[in-house]
């Protein structure tokens, strides 16, 4: 059996650790089960990330072999928390913007799991197909967790992925209709060669809200990066208007990004310091949305988001835009509050919330109602129909 190498970046030093004995035993252990291979650029804390921990957690259950490969070097704690679940994983240690070496590497690994399906995410293809090609593994899936002209905007890229459409080499999962029909107009493909599957979470981590009433300050939730597309700044606006309009809230925001900082300053320079609290990263999102009282998600774009099932799954009354594929998975002013993504459509759905708690609560319970539509093991069922689709043994 070939080397396969996990790399692992420590400043500029790297260092080459041999797997090949231990990539053999995964094997060994699973000679008669299917092998899915999920590859993903990194698994800091995100919506694809988590997801990509929960399908592999559901995989697990539904009797396959699983491995996870990283293509960026370090740890991370979805990394250590799916080495305790026992879920096998490979951090590739790539190099800063684009590395040759990846797709050799990748080829090798392929060779040595002999994998029945590669479940791609996040703009790799790139690595991936030539990878692929040269491991002679044809049955290739990726999932694009946002809009289609939002995944990449690189030209290269493009071009990479309208060939392996068009071709039929790569499979095309969209999270939602809507982004289903981005990739259709971006990538000039038929209807039957793009599929859609409903991101799922772990349900049984989440505990429904039973008590919907509010005691002193209103919490305010929101987990996200802190990107444009999150839309930050609205709930900074937000805040301003609720507190003229005498409603004593504090939004608990969690995530990282490039506007993180700019965020804090802006909360600083509107004087409202006293209503937010940056938490940063959590690994503990069950606990999180436990506290809160309702959950606030005004994205200008989504694919479907993860934190949002997370939400659900946890029975928050919600306030979010209607964007993307939100609309598919809560309906306005039965399971939630859809707005606009701008501040005075969130402060007009938020004082409607405050002002009734029978709402609070009605939204809450058919929201963990509908979440029972979006588990782990109902999307990673999903995915192996559409791995079948191929023509291969699934499990």
């Amino acid at each position: 059996m070939a080397n396969v190498f996990a790399i692992e970046r420590r400043r500029f030093q790297w260092t080459w650790l041999t797997t090949s004995d231990w990539l053999n035993n995964v094997v060994s252990n699973h000679q008669n089960k299917y092998r899915v291979m999920l590859v993903i650029q990194s698994l800091r804390v995100g919506g694809a990330e988590t997801m990509v921990e929960n399908l592999s957690y559901a995989l697990v259950r539904e009797g396959c072999a699983v491995l996870v490969v990283v293509l960026q070097p370090g740890e991370t704690m979805l990394t250590e928390r799916m080495r305790k679940y026992g879920v096998d994983l490979v951090i590739l240690g790539k190099r800063p913007g684009f590395d040759p070496s990846v797709s050799g590497r990748l080829a090798v690994i392929m060779r040595d799991f002999q994998p029945d399906v590669v479940h791609s995410h996040l703009p790799i293809l790139q690595y991936v197909v030539p990878a692929a090609k040269k491991a002679h593994v044809s049955n290739l899936v990726h999932t694009l967790h946002s809009l289609a002209d939002k995944e990449t905007t690189s030209t290269l890229k493009r071009v990479i992925n309208r060939m392996c459409y068009r071709k039929g080499l790569v499979t095309p999962v969209a999270l939602s209709e809507e982004n289903k029909q981005s990739i259709k107009n971006l990538y000039e493909i038929g209807d039957s060669q793009a599929f859609v599957v409903a991101n799922g979470v772990e349900l049984t981590a989440f505990s429904s809200k039973q008590d919907f009433g509010i005691y002193g300050r209103v919490r305010l939730c929101h987990i996200g990066r802190f990107v444009d597309a999150k839309n930050h700044a609205a709930l900074v606006l937000a805040a301003e208007h609720l507190k003229a309009d005498g409603f004593d809230c504090i939004f608990d925001l969690y995530g990282d990004g490039p506007l993180y900082e700019t965020t804090k300053e802006l909360v600083a320079s509107r004087g409202l310091t006293d209503s937010f609290v940056f938490h940063g990263l959590t690994d503990d999102v069950p606990n999180v949305l436990r506290n809160a009282d309702i959950f606030v998600f005004p994205s200008v774009y989504e694919g479907m988001p993860m934190v949002l099932v997370e939400a659900m799954a946890a029975g928050l009354p919600i306030v979010a835009s209607a964007v993307g594929g939100i609309p598919d998975m809560l309906e306005d002013g039965k399971s939630a509050l859809l707005c606009e993504p701008d501040a005075a459509s969130v402060v007009t759905a938020v004082e409607r919330l405050l002002s009734d708690e029978g709402l609070r609560k009605s939204l809450g319970m058919a929201a963990r109602e509908r979440a029972a539509d979006f588990s782990s093991d109902a999307m990673a069922r999903a995915y192996l129909s559409v791995y079948k689709r191929k023509g291969v043994r699934a499990c």
